[in-house]
């Protein structure tokens, strides 16, 4: 138990640190384009990864690498490569707030896909903690930001371009549970970060301005590289981490968090006032991330009674 109580607090706090990186993009988008902010937030990470992937290197056989490369590739090209990139060009063409609302549909296609890829069961627990979470996230997200009366092509099409992101997310999800069972989380991370990295910068040649390289400020580096440190490397590895003790459908559900945290960050930056729908909101958020975890709770504390 107390295991997969650490796995709860770690992607609690992978909620956070993600939830900060959207506010962080925001802050760069004027001199950094979306594609190559992403280039060099993985680019960035994978020396520390290698480093952290070295030391490890007497747990991972070559052999086991070499018969998981493909779902490392998967996971790569999935999260850091097409979710990514699609997420923070929709971010650039939308509104935050609708693209902190969008993310909510990443648990929706977890559980949808977790059932016949990973044999996950959809309980009531999860439908009921899944509905509530999302209803409770959106109702922090449309309250912060309830600008719907302009909607342009662009909008509309940055919000396409982020529920595509979420899709890929979520089968990112379900690879990364496939290779930490296999694999360690260290190798998960840098690996498919590593594949992910050449992939990422060729499509911020084709599409994006990379001379920016050249002119950006050191405030635009410093928040990449923390980004790159802080919300890549040790939140990717407390992500997957996670996923070797809680189902994978559950994990998405507990990301419905990020709009939250995210919304509480920008009142804190913002200075934005907090008002009774937003606190509705949180508190319908979490009730349904902590019901989502019943039945894996209880499953969990049945085995441990079993061998005792």
């Amino acid at each position: 138990m107390v295991k997969v109580s650490l796995a709860y607090l770690a992607i609690i706090v992978t909620t956070i640190l993600w939830a900060s990186s959207l506010i962080f993009a925001k802050l760069i988008f004027a001199e950094v384009g979306p594609i190559v902010f992403v280039a060099l937030r993985y680019t960035l990470a994978t020396p520390f990864l290698f480093v952290l992937a070295f030391h490890r290197r007497k747990r991972q056989t070559r052999g086991s690498l070499r018969a998981n490369w493909k779902i490392l590739l998967v996971t790569g090209l999935s999260g850091p490569f097409i979710s990514q990139v699609l997420q923070y060009i929709g971010l650039e063409m939308t509104v935050a707030s609708d693209a902190l609302l969008l993310l909510n549909l990443t648990p929706i296609f977890a559980v949808i896909l977790a059932a016949p890829l990973l044999d996950e069961r959809i309980t009531l627990d999860k439908i009921v903690g899944l509905i509530l979470a999302t209803l409770g996230a959106t109702l922090v997200v449309m309250n912060a930001s309830p600008d719907f009366t302009t909607i342009t092509v662009e909008r509309v099409l940055g919000n396409i371009i982020v529920i595509v992101s979420t899709l890929f997310f979520a089968i990112n999800g379900i690879a990364g549970k496939v290779a930490v069972k296999s694999t360690n989380t260290v190798s998960t991370t840098f690996y498919s970060t590593l594949f992910s990295v050449p992939f990422i910068w060729f499509t911020a040649a084709l599409f994006d301005d990379v001379t920016v390289l050249l002119t950006m400020s050191i405030e635009a580096w410093a928040i990449v590289s923390w980004i790159a440190v802080v919300n890549t490397v040790i939140a990717f590895m407390l992500y997957y981490e996670s996923m070797k003790y809680i189902e994978s459908s559950r994990v998405q559900i507990i990301l419905n968090l990020i709009g939250v945290w995210g919304v509480i960050m920008s009142i804190l930056v913002l200075n934005e006032i907090v008002t009774l729908l937003q606190i509705l909101g949180g508190l319908l958020t979490i009730i349904g991330v902590v019901i989502a975890q019943i039945t894996q709770t209880r499953h969990k504390s049945d085995k441990v009674e079993l061998y005792q």
